[in-house]
């Protein structure tokens, strides 16, 4: 809750008023016991009343001018070594920034103290909790999607394009396509890739008979003549069945001649890609053409809107599959916290590292912050900010002053009535 400065000041006023009742109380018992004391047979008790209230007024005046010379000037006078805080103000805000640097962002207190909370074990505890993890993942996804949010579209389009477009020229295509290529070969994990083109190829030629008997009557000489053409078509579907066998041997038998061939010329080809300066010098060619075309830089900057799509999308359904796994993540991650040694010790040692780092190389900025905030500020307004913070607690200072002068009083009184006589 924030407490309002005026509330405050009001406060601190009331709080004033109560010490200062009690000094013009004592003032005015002391007026009244002298009085009655100084008649003829007045009783012995009012010696010890105004020895209380004189005490009492000592006691109050001088702790009201210990407390006010922290602030200001008691009534104004240049009394030396009052108006401590306006005075001394800067020195103040340096010794407290160097306390809190040497007490608090210390490394070795830091290091010592997150070892002592264990921040492992209570991390492993707080996401073991269904509620509590669930929270996380939520808090995590809305601090992404508003992090993907903050992204101009426009400087995350120009910084893809030019990290793909700069990485995309700045080496040679070939080589690298050539060895990727030999590799896949010498391994047959291209075997899937041909088996599939062979069987698009096979189903292709098994659902097209009439048009591959039309092409091939089609080109053969005198189709005006009815025989001539009947000829052709038996031909055609000749062609069509030694075409179908051949697409049905490729796809079955990957030792055939066909899937050999096929193997020979991608090897030459990853062979060339390497090594074919003739060939590298085209892929170049090509390269650079693709990469200076509008339709490649139009797809590049469509990955970004399309992406950033995808992942708001994902990041806003709470069951959908991206925050399932990432609660899934976190369930088994609190789990190693709370039952592998080895990985909670490793945790906490890290967040004890990171921890004393943070206090060794921002420690010192954080007094200097301290100090120079305090530096800046006026020095009436320090001394009455520090005031309105301290102020009605110091008022206890002189209310005691008051109390405790005034039974010191009553005590020196009775101690000299009764040695003295």
């Amino acid at each position: 809750m924030v407490i309002d400065q005026g509330d405050k000041r009001r406060a601190l006023r009331r709080m004033k008023a109560f010490p200062l009742g009690l000094l013009i109380g004592a003032a005015v018992i002391f007026v009244v016991a002298w009085y009655f004391e100084k008649q003829p047979g007045s009783p012995a008790y009012w010696g010890f009343i105004r020895a209380a209230a004189e005490a009492g007024m000592v006691g109050g005046l001088a702790d009201w001018f210990a407390v006010t010379a922290l602030f200001r000037r008691p009534m104004g006078l240049p009394i030396p070594h009052t108006a401590i805080i306006p005075t001394k103000k800067d020195q103040l805000g340096a010794s407290l920034g160097d306390f809190v640097s040497q007490n608090f962002l210390n490394p070795d207190v830091v290091r010592a103290r997150v070892a002592a909370v264990d921040p492992a074990g209570r991390l492993g505890t707080y996401l073991g909790q269904p509620g509590a993890r669930a929270r996380v993942v939520r808090e995590a996804a809305a601090l992404a999607a508003a992090g993907i949010r903050s992204i101009d579209d426009s400087d995350a389009q120009l910084i893809i394009r030019n990290l793909l477009f700069q990485q995309a020229a700045s080496y040679a295509w070939a080589p690298p396509a050539g060895r990727l290529l030999g590799a896949v070969v010498s391994d047959g994990t291209h075997e899937p890739a041909v088996d599939a083109v062979f069987r698009v190829v096979r189903d292709w030629i098994a659902g097209n008979e009439e048009l591959i008997v039309d092409l091939v009557a089609e080109r053969g000489p005198a189709q005006n003549f009815f025989l001539a053409r009947a000829a052709h078509e038996a031909v055609g579907r000749r062609a069509y069945r030694e075409l179908l066998r051949w697409a049905e041997e490729a796809v079955n038998d990957p030792t055939c001649a066909t899937r050999r061939a096929v193997n020979r010329w991608l090897g030459e080809t990853a062979e060339r890609l390497r090594e074919d300066p003739e060939l590298i010098a085209r892929v170049e060619l090509f390269k650079q053409k693709l990469l200076a075309s509008p339709e490649a830089h139009e797809a590049v900057f469509s990955i970004w809107p399309t992406t950033r799509r995808i992942l708001l999308e994902s990041l806003a359904d709470d069951t959908g599959e991206l925050q399932r796994r990432a609660d899934e993540w976190v369930a088994q991650t609190s789990d190693r916290l709370l039952h592998d040694a080895d990985f909670h010790d490793g945790v906490n040692e890290r967040i004890e590292s990171a921890a004393a780092f943070l206090a060794g190389r921002y420690g010192n900025e954080a007094a200097t912050l301290i100090s120079e905030t305090v530096a800046r500020w006026d020095a009436s307004e320090a001394s009455e900010r520090i005031e309105l913070q301290v102020g009605r607690d110091l008022q206890f200072i002189r209310i005691n002053g008051t109390v405790v002068g005034a039974l010191a009083g009553v005590a020196i009184h009775t101690i000299g009535t009764i040695v003295l006589g």
